[in-house]
């Protein structure tokens, strides 16, 4: 596994940004650039169906390649590991968090996406001279354009992501990067607190809503940001609760996720995946129907599979890490709950499907899921959830015979030769490639490397 770890490396540094004619012109091909920005998408295909540009670096990629090489370092001690997520981690705080780490108490914001290559115009009516350059932060709803000043907007699942791995940095660093990382990781605990904050009268409170933003109506900035949005079940993780002490809170996401499940049950008749969207107001879908869960949401892909394993490998790693801290609780007891009914769930889908080399990726309303399509980085996820399972005590007959055919799933989609020898393209010869499969890729090779 240490071996597939290392192609993917040097695919990784292969496929570096070149050539640039000014700093940051960079075009073509490529998953990241000499600066430490990783594109969502290695080749020239359009984010979202367009939605935003095709060399855009999203929070998403740039956080879970860090974690990723982190994890790599855990696993081989390979210093090269660490120094790639020292500087896939700088850029992050350069050019996603406007720069700087505040000191103690100081407001601290990001934002979801800036440009990964060579500028591009606005599209925004009455702007459209005006040049989105190389690692500048923009904005994509109505249109690509330039973001007001102080604007911001951050996507909800990115906050425990970024806590997660601040806390990862602080553990491996020594001395002032030491601490440079906990202060990161204490002024996220500050952000992410406020979902609980006492005038917040909201069902589940403690689930993460779809959005923190300052965005006001009509493309104006307020002087104060707000979490707004419905929860996504994929954007749930209770493992910053845990960090907090606060196990009220994570008790009531994990409320949520068991309900999510059994509203997937009542639209399907299957016990384990979850519904992906619950409404509490109508702030970002017009028409939402209130407290009820959804397949409608603000990014309509809430049949995405990555949104059912993301939930399931964060919910088991809560209850590993809870198992391990011997913290007992009754958020532990419903991580229990969610975890083991995705798993069983899951082995019985692959006991039934032998043949098999998918998972479902596509879950939508009515229907059972579907394996329709090769997506490996959802393999990889699936894979890090069975290994926290395994680590937090569940059934061994059940998590080792999933835990075995996951991991043989993964590694067969390893790409051995060719100019894309390393990565997990489903198809190596059209470059499509996310920078956030590669890091989270990593990261379960790394879990499985450690045992």
């Amino acid at each position: 596994m240490t071996t597939a770890i290392a192609s993917l490396d040097a695919f990784i540094h292969r496929w570096t940004a070149r050539s640039a004619k000014s700093p940051g012109d960079y075009s073509g091909d490529y998953i990241i650039t000499p600066e430490g920005l990783v594109r969502n998408n290695m080749d020239e295909e359009s984010g979202r169906g367009g939605y935003y540009h095709f060399r855009a670096s999203t929070s998403e990629s740039q956080v879970m390649m860090v974690r990723g090489y982190l994890k790599a370092y855990q696993a081989t001690k390979i210093t090269q590991y660490l120094i790639m997520a020292r500087t896939i981690a700088d850029a992050l705080i350069k050019y996603f968090f406007f720069g700087v780490i505040p000191s103690a108490n100081a407001k601290w914001h990001s934002h979801w996406i800036v440009n990964g290559g060579a500028g591009f115009n606005s599209k925004e009516t009455g702007h459209e001279s005006e040049l989105i350059a190389y690692s500048e932060a923009y904005e994509c709803w109505p249109t690509w354009r330039k973001l007001r000043p102080n604007e911001f907007a951050t996507a909800g699942d990115s906050l425990h992501w970024f806590m997660e791995t601040f806390d990862l940095l602080s553990l491996l660093e020594t001395a002032e990067l030491k601490t440079k990382w906990l202060t990161a990781k204490n002024s996220m605990f500050r952000e992410f607190q406020m979902i609980t904050a006492p005038q917040k009268k909201i069902v589940y409170k403690g689930a993460i809503p779809f959005e923190f933003s300052n965005k006001g109506a009509n493309l104006s900035v307020q002087p104060t940001a707000t979490f707004r949005g419905p929860y996504y079940s994929g954007y749930q993780n209770p493992v910053p609760w845990h960090f907090m002490k606060d196990y009220t809170a994570a008790a009531n996401m994990l409320q949520l996720l068991i309900d999510a499940q059994a509203a997937y049950r009542t639209s399907t008749t299957i016990m384990g995946p979850f519904a992906p969207v619950y409404h509490y107001d109508t702030s970002m879908l017009s028409g939402a129907t209130i407290n009820k869960f959804s397949w409608k949401g603000p990014d309509p892909n809430t049949f995405w599979g990555g949104f059912q394993y993301r939930a399931f490998t964060a919910v088991a790693d809560f209850w590993q890490q809870c198992i391990t801290s011997k913290t007992s609780n009754p958020a532990v007891t419903s991580a229990a709950t969610v975890s083991t009914a995705f798993l069983t769930w899951l082995d019985t889908w692959l006991t039934t499907h032998p043949t098999e080399t998918q998972i479902p990726v596509t879950f939508n309303e009515g229907v059972a899921p579907i394996a329709d399509y090769k997506e490996p980085h959802i393999i990889a996820l699936a894979l890090k959830g069975s290994l926290y399972c395994k680590k937090a005590g569940v059934n061994p007959q059940i998590v080792t015979r999933v835990i075995g055919r996951l991991y043989k799933m993964l590694i067969s989609c390893q790409v051995t030769t060719g100019d894309m020898a390393g990565s997990f393209a489903s198809d190596p010869n059209s470059h499509s490639f996310n920078g956030f499969w590669a890091g989270e890729i990593m990261d379960a090779l790394a879990l499985y490397a450690i045992g």
